[in-house]
């Protein structure tokens, strides 16, 4: 114990070490410490006490349902789904060509003016990049199959 005291007299500031040992012991020297006033240096006292966590608690009863707080067009989709159409926007249903002649195209659904289309002709990996206008009619693929705009009701409308 006297290596620990003659470290600590000749340390200009005692390490969070040597003091943590010095602390740690019981005894004449713990309280010999306690009179210089460096038990509570260096983080050697106890650590503070943890801070409080505060909970509410919340009844199920007090929680907004989704529907409530949905507006606009995610609303009208909630209702569609509660009604049984999980796929309002069409995404999962490929529209398959059907002869793709000039007077029987394949019709394309959409609720707007235009729409683009991909048409994959025959032997190609990529497909063929087109825009269909309401007011153009039937248009033609560069493999031969025409498509027209079949207007829809749009989601939002009831």
């Amino acid at each position: 114990m006297s290596s620990y005291i003659s470290r600590l007299l000749k340390a200009p500031s005692a390490s969070k070490r040597l003091i943590s040992n010095l602390t740690q012991r019981e005894g004449k020297l713990n309280s010999w410490l306690r009179r210089l006033g460096l038990q509570r240096q260096g983080g050697a006292a106890a650590p503070p006490a943890p801070r409080p966590i505060s909970t509410t608690p919340v009844q199920k009863s007090a929680l907004i349902e989704d529907e409530v707080l949905a507006t606009g067009i995610q609303k009208r989709e909630m209702q569609l789904a509660k009604q049984g159409c999980e796929d309002p926007w069409q995404f999962t249903k490929i529209i398959r060509r059907g002869s793709g002649r000039e007077n029987d195209p394949t019709e394309v659904p959409s609720a707007f003016d235009a729409r683009l289309v991909g048409c994959l002709c025959l032997d190609d990996r990529m497909p063929k990049w087109m825009w269909l206008e309401k007011e153009e009619g039937p248009k033609r693929c560069e493999c031969g199959h025409f498509f027209v705009l079949k207007n829809v009701p749009p989601v939002y409308n009831k």
